[in-house]
């Protein structure tokens, strides 16, 4: 979570992480930073429904629609899916990420969902037996949180961000470099 006050630092935070799932439509970063929900409801919704295909056909498979319903709705979808799925419990009702305001709690949402279907994408994608989501009325035998947490654990032990494992921060410049199809925002 992020420090209070840091809504800037939370916006770098989002912004990169923006990146890293290729978002490709336009960002409101002042939106952001005043809470607007509008704001906030592409990102969310590009996070489940296109970032990876196969997770968004797993939570269609679930029971768990999320396109063609209205902002309430989606919400609602999205925290059934945080709850259910991911055991994550957002710092803001339903009611608040849809008012106006709570621009710093909704930025670390925001960047929560991001991870987490960043880590499932990493799970789906990379692990031999890939996972399956459970369907709202299943008995839950073999779900994504057990092997997202092993996913999670074995980032713990075997990464790290410094510069010893040869991961460095990069500038913007050299994103471009490496990758002339990333847009900038």
């Amino acid at each position: 979570m992020l420090s209070t006050g840091d809504v800037q630092g939370g916006l770098r935070k989002l912004e990169t992480l923006l990146r890293v799932i290729k978002f490709p439509g336009h960002v409101d970063y002042t939106g952001l930073s005043k809470g607007d929900p509008s704001a906030f409801l592409p990102i969310v919704s590009y996070s489940f429904t296109s970032f990876s295909p196969q997770f968004s056909e797993q939570l269609v498979a679930a029971g768990l629609e999320l396109t063609g319903k209205t902002d309430l709705r989606f919400t609602e979808t999205v925290y059934k899916i945080l709850r259910d799925i991911f055991q994550y419990k957002p710092i803001l009702t339903k009611q608040q990420f849809l008012q106006w305001g709570f621009s710093q709690r909704k930025i670390s949402v925001v960047c929560d969902i991001i991870n987490l279907v960043l880590m499932t994408y990493v799970v789906v994608n990379h692990i031999e037996n890939p996972c399956t989501l459970p369907t709202t009325n299943s008995s839950h035998k073999e779900t994504l949180p057990s092997q997202l947490d092993t996913y999670a654990s074995h980032m713990d032990t075997h990464s790290s961000d410094s510069p010893e494992h040869g991961i460095t921060d990069t500038t913007e410049e050299e994103d471009k470099a490496d990758n002339p199809h990333v847009r900038s925002t």
